[in-house]
């Protein structure tokens, strides 16, 4: 996926798997316990439109399994927060 190095700039490799996996999308990430390993996600995304808040949060969780529990364990807890654009008609 992205060509970031997670180890030496984790919320840039953060921020591009979620905007690589929702084109259009900007993604703001942030260190919650400086331990590099709890996140907070801010995504903003036209595609969450005509979905609930819950199928939003679901849509972001996809992208992260891969690095979560259910897989390499280097993204330890996520916070998410999901918005639509404002000028999305």
């Amino acid at each position: 996926m992205s060509g970031a190095d997670p180890r030496e700039d984790p919320e840039t490799w953060i921020a591009s798997l979620i905007t690589e996996a929702l084109p259009g999308a900007t993604c703001m990430v942030s260190d919650l316990t400086g331990t590099r390993d709890h996140w907070k996600l801010e995504v903003e995304w036209g595609g969450f439109a005509d979905l609930s808040i819950l199928e939003q949060h679901r849509r972001v969780l996809e992208v992260l399994r891969p690095y979560m529990s259910e897989g390499d364990n280097s993204i330890h807890a996520v916070q998410i927060a999901t918005r639509v654009p404002e000028n999305q008609p």
